[in-house]
C-alpha cells in the first residue's frame, strides 16, 4: 500500500505510527513541496524499477 500525504499538512501522526516505512522526496528550488500527483508518479516510477 502506498500512502501519500497532504501537500501542506503531511500525514497525521496517528497514521504515521502504523506505517512500515516513511520516505521524503528531496526538492531543490522554490516551493515547499511537490504536487501530490508528481510525488506519487515519482514513487511509482521507482517502485516499478525504472529508476
Amino acid at each position: 500500500m502506498l500512502l501519500l500525504g497532504h501537500e501542506h499538512h503531511g500525514v497525521p501522526d496517528e497514521v504515521l505510527a502504523d506505517v512500515d516505512e516513511c520516505v521524503e522526496i528531496p526538492k531543490a528550488g522554490w516551493g515547499a513541496s511537490l504536487d501530490v500527483t508528481v510525488a506519487g508518479s515519482l514513487v511509482l516510477y521507482r517502485l516499478a524499477g525504472l529508476a
